[in-house]
C-alpha cells in the first residue's frame, strides 16, 4: 500500500489513474484550429472627434494663469476654483465643473505649464 500524502493530488496523479481506471483522456489528442472571430463580427470603435475651441475650457477673466487653484470633489462633479476659495452654490461663475478627474487634470496641467518655453532648458 502507497501511503498517499496530504493535500490535492497533482494533475499528474490525476492523469495517472484516470489512465489506469481506462477513462477516456479529458485532453483531445489532436487539437483543431477553431475559429471564433471573422471579418464580419469585428467591429472597429469609432474614435470620438478631438475637442474643438468651442468646447475648450473658459476661465473666468479675473483668474491669472498660474494661480493655485483648489480643486475639490462635489459628488456628480470636480469643482475648480481659486485657492483660497470653496465652491460656493450662490457663486457659480467663480468655479470650473468637470465631469470626471482626467478632465480636471488636464486643466489643472494646462493652467500650471510654461506655453512659451526656452527649448534649451529641457
Amino acid at each position: 500500500m502507497i501511503k498517499r500524502k496530504r493535500g490535492r493530488p497533482s494533475n499528474a496523479e490525476l492523469a495517472a489513474r484516470r489512465q489506469a481506471a481506462g477513462e477516456p483522456s479529458t485532453i483531445p489528442a489532436t487539437l483543431k484550429p477553431v475559429c471564433l472571430l471573422t471579418s464580419a463580427s469585428i467591429e472597429v470603435p469609432v474614435m470620438p472627434d478631438p475637442p474643438s475651441a468651442e468646447d475648450a475650457v473658459h476661465v473666468p477673466p479675473f483668474w491669472t494663469k498660474g494661480q493655485l487653484l483648489n480643486v475639490r470633489n462635489a459628488d456628480e462633479y470636480y469643482a475648480v476654483t481659486l485657492y483660497p476659495e470653496e465652491a460656493d452654490p450662490r457663486h457659480p461663475e467663480r468655479e470650473l465643473r468637470f465631469t470626471n478627474t482626467a478632465l480636471s487634470q488636464n486643466f489643472v496641467s494646462a493652467w500650471y505649464s510654461r506655453e512659451n518655453h526656452d527649448p534649451r532648458a529641457r
